[in-house]
Order: structure tokens, then sequence, then C-alpha cells
């Protein structure tokens, strides 16, 4: 067997360990990084990823929030550095209801959320002082798109997506999401 030295030794070569090896050797100037793993890197719990990510999770307490939240900040900055290399994107979530009972509850979390730190809401009732709702970009994101369009007018909703069945009432549009 090759004796290997190492300033670092990193056991795991999945998202968590190629990450930390990067921000090492990349940000730390650290040079001698070794990744250990049996197998290629990303092969095992990466390759099994959605890929996606949100910003968007309930309570208790703002912890998760706060982590999405600097992941996000984190993944932004390596799209900056690539030239979104990774084809990183922000169209966001959108959950739909066509229950009165199911909006309300929706408000309610869309604010709980918001309040933890998940970035502002914007509400769409259908009156003349509604904000203009953003587009989203086909390719690529826009760092400051956050937080979340609540629509409550369902001629929005279907302006938006026209797509939709006409029974759905109200949308969540959530935006630090992709």
């Amino acid at each position: 067997m090759r004796k290997v030295s190492a300033d670092v030794v990193i056991c795991g070569a999945g998202i968590a360990g190629v990450s930390a090896a990067y921000h090492l050797a990349v940000k730390h100037r650290i040079r001698n990084v070794l990744l250990v793993d049996e197998q290629a890197p990303l092969t095992l719990t990466s390759d099994k990823s959605t890929e996606a990510y949100r910003n968007w999770w309930p309570g208790p307490g703002k912890t998760m929030v706060r982590f999405m939240n600097r992941s996000i900040d984190l993944l932004e900055q390596l799209a900056a550095e690539s030239d979104n290399y990774f084809n990183m994107s922000r169209r966001g979530y959108v959950f739909l209801t066509a229950r009165p009972e199911q909006a309300r509850v929706m408000e309610r979390v869309a604010k709980e959320i918001s309040g933890l730190g998940a970035g502002p809401i914007r509400a769409y009732r259908g009156g003349p002082h509604d904000p203009a709702y953003p587009a989203c970009r086909p390719r690529g994101f826009d760092p400051g798109l956050n937080g979340a369009e609540l629509v409550l007018n369902p001629a929005e909703v279907r302006k938006q997506y026209p797509f939709i069945k006409d029974t759905a009432i109200a949308m969540l549009h959530v935006r630090r999401c992709g």
C-alpha cells in the first residue's frame, strides 16, 4: 500500500465532502487536501439528489431558514464566479389550491415563514395597488428575487399560469427556490 500524506483529509466525497474540499483549497488556499472515498466523487447520495433547493421552511425557530439562506448565498457566489457553470436557476416553487380554507392556511404559513427570514410576502388581491408580478428568468437567477408572491385573486393565477385549471383560487409562488 502506498503512503499518502495531506494537510487535511476529508472522509466522504459526497456533496458535503466535495464542498469542504473546494472551500479549503480555493477559498482558504490549503493545497494538500485529500478526499477519501471508495467510490468516485458525487456517486452515492449526491447522484440521488433532486438538485432542488429552497429557503422556505416552517419553524420551530429560524435555524433551517438561516442555514438554507447561507447555503443559497454560497451557491449564488459559486454561480457568479463560474459564469453559472452548473445552471443555477430561481424559478421557485408554486403551490396552488382550489379550497378557500387552504388559501387562508397558505397566507398564515407564508407570513410565519417570512417572519423566520425567508423574505417578504407580496400580496395580490386584485386591487389597483397590487405590486407588479416579477417574471422568472428562463435561465439563470435573479439574486434579488426572494420571499413569495401570495396570489389570492384567481384571475391573477390564470394570468401568470394560463394552463392552470380554473378551479384554482389561490397561489403561493415561493421565490428563493430552484
